[in-house]
């Protein structure tokens, strides 16, 4: 929790602390090598820094899903959000000592890490005004993962229940 933290000391949130009725925290993170993606911070348990090496793979599973770690004594589920989102990956051999920043979300009651390079701020947004994700503006693999587009925030917003139920690991999730 102390990268959270650090980021809403740091972020830009309103001088008097406290945001317009309408508006939500709201988690960025960096995808690909310049797009933006903004995750409800709502669903974000904590955000961990990650090295692939203190991954295990887990044999026979999809190409994004990096593998399991121990987050707090249980076992994380660890997935590329690059790859999943039909970005380049993450995992490069020749980066495999860099640390990488798992986002750990937590959907009814169920826990996975949405591993990204970076993470960069929490910010306030008005959910209203977030516009729907077309075909015209995503790719169709991606498309069913969004809640769709905030224009004044140049950046997607991911929709963290789609994610959680993706039928890709439902069957190894416990």
């Amino acid at each position: 929790m102390e990268i959270l933290d650090s980021l809403a000391k740091t972020s830009s949130l309103r001088l008097d602390g406290v945001a317009p009725s309408s508006q939500e925290k709201f988690l960025r993170c960096r995808l690909g090598s310049q797009d933006s993606g903004l995750l409800a911070l709502i669903h974000v348990a904590e955000v961990i820094q990650i090295v692939l090496a203190e991954i295990l793979p887990v044999p026979a599973m999809p190409e994004c899903i990096l593998g399991i770690c121990n987050w707090r004594g249980k076992m994380l589920w660890l997935v590329d959000l690059n790859l999943f989102l039909d970005y380049p990956p993450l995992v490069a051999s020749e980066i495999a000592s860099v640390p990488l920043m798992a986002i750990v979300m937590q959907i009814e009651g169920q826990s996975m890490g949405l591993v990204v390079s970076q993470v960069q701020d929490i910010e306030w947004h008005d959910p209203s005004q977030i516009q729907p994700a077309t075909a015209s503006l995503f790719a169709a693999k991606t498309l069913p993962f969004l809640q769709g587009y905030l224009p004044q925030a140049d950046a997607i917003v991911l929709d963290p229940e789609a994610i959680a139920r993706c039928p890709m690991w439902q069957l190894h999730r416990g």
